[in-house]
């Protein structure tokens, strides 16, 4: 009787197996499953560069799809069975829409994705030789610092849409300063595209992923500058200041810099400075010497600033003779001349036309040329006459016995 009985428990067992192995595979309801961030595939990337375009942006979406199907078939599925893809073939310059395309696994169907379009922005593609700037990463030891620095590439091309190429400054070369020596030596570093802040710009390529950086340490050494000033600022200008450096920061071996005492700049002249400047100064450096960071571009600044003028006319009356008898025979043709005075703005603030005096100092030689240089004659602290013309013509009456 025991024997009955569990050999009908064991009878039932299997039937319950039977019947739900049934239900799975023959009466399987359909259901639903949410697969999230399926990254989009961009076809014919391509097509873009053969027509001088590039994507704008760095170019990664995703998209949340919804699928269906038997139990049994979505409790095998994952995410990489999931394809979703956007063709960029035939489109252009601008802000375009572009549908998704999303194919599942055969049994399996998609019935919601989110979203069904993305926004792509498409632009010109452009081609721009960028400098390299090395940076060296730690803290140098005081009085050294890197030197004769050198890359391989000196420059690389960048490539890409044309507003995200435009936001590269450079080229940052990365070194640890832990890996330079006294001797020169040279490290292999990745490049990276950065905007004027020192921030990475993507979506850009570069024509070389990898610089090589030839460098060494140097020591640093401040020697007295010493610069001839020439010429005079044109008699229109004031100097209100000028700053000239009085010692520069070179680096190289300490054997190089010993025999260093000081620095003889290129004199600057001044007689053709019109605007607040900062003049280069030209310094010529020993092989093996360079300046130290900071003191690659030693400028003379000066600072000036346009005088006060004031101008007054005078007519052929007003303007004296001086210099010969019988001056009363002499008259000036040219009808009148223009003075113009300038000095300080207190000085030209309080300057009169009786102020200036114009003369003639006629001598044989302007009577038989017929013109005579104008001179002014004045009492004021001033700095420059100007006189239009600069010569008037005379004639020579002679008189009747």
């Amino acid at each position: 009787m025991l024997k009955s009985k569990t050999f009908y428990k064991i009878i039932s067992v299997v039937i319950a197996i039977l019947l739900w192995a049934y239900v799975i595979e023959v009466t399987d309801p359909v259901k639903k499953q949410n697969i999230n961030d399926i990254p989009v595939q961009l076809r014919n990337v391509e097509s873009l560069a053969d027509r001088g375009l590039a994507l704008s942006g760095d170019a990664e979406y995703t998209v949340d799809v919804v699928v269906q199907g038997k139990r049994a078939d979505l409790s095998k599925i994952t995410e990489g069975d999931i394809l979703a893809e956007a063709d960029l073939f035939g489109y252009s310059i601008g802000k375009n829409s572009i549908p998704i395309v999303v194919t599942a696994p055969k049994g399996i169907s998609v019935s919601e994705v989110k979203p069904i379009k993305i926004n792509v922005v498409i632009e010109e593609r452009v081609e721009v030789i960028k400098p390299i700037k090395v940076a060296f990463l730690g803290q140098f030891e005081e009085g050294v610092e890197a030197g004769q620095i050198a890359t391989q590439p000196e420059e690389i091309l960048v490539s890409g849409a044309k507003s995200e190429v435009g936001a590269v400054s450079h080229i940052r070369a990365e070194v640890p300063i832990s890996r330079l020596t006294a001797e020169s030596s040279t490290i292999q570093t990745k490049a990276f595209a950065v905007n004027d802040e020192g921030d990475l710009v993507q979506n850009v390529r570069l024509s070389s992923s990898y610089i090589n950086v030839t460098a060494r340490l140097c020591a640093v050494k401040e020697v007295p500058l010493y610069v001839e000033i020439t010429g005079e600022l044109a008699p229109i200008y004031e100097l209100i200041e000028l700053d000239i450096p009085d010692s520069v920061k070179i680096k190289g071996s300490n054997k190089a810099l010993a025999e260093i005492e000081g620095l003889t700049g290129a004199a600057i002249d001044i007689s053709e400075i019109s605007s607040t400047s900062e003049i280069p100064i030209e310094i010529s450096l020993p092989e093996g010497v360079e300046f130290a960071s900071g003191y690659e571009n030693v400028t003379v600044a000066i600072s000036i600033k346009p005088v006060a003028t004031k101008e007054f006319t005078y007519t052929s009356d007003e303007i004296l003779l001086e210099g010969i008898e019988g001056v009363q025979n002499i008259t000036i043709t040219t009808p009148h001349i223009k003075v113009t005075a300038s000095g300080s703005e207190l000085v030209i603030a309080g300057l009169r036309k009786e102020d200036l005096k114009p003369y003639l100092e006629l001598d044989a030689e302007s009577l038989i040329s017929a013109t005579a240089q104008v001179q002014v004659r004045y009492e004021k602290q001033l700095g420059h006459i100007e006189v239009d013309p600069k010569e008037v013509h005379i004639t020579f009456n002679q008189t009747e016995e």
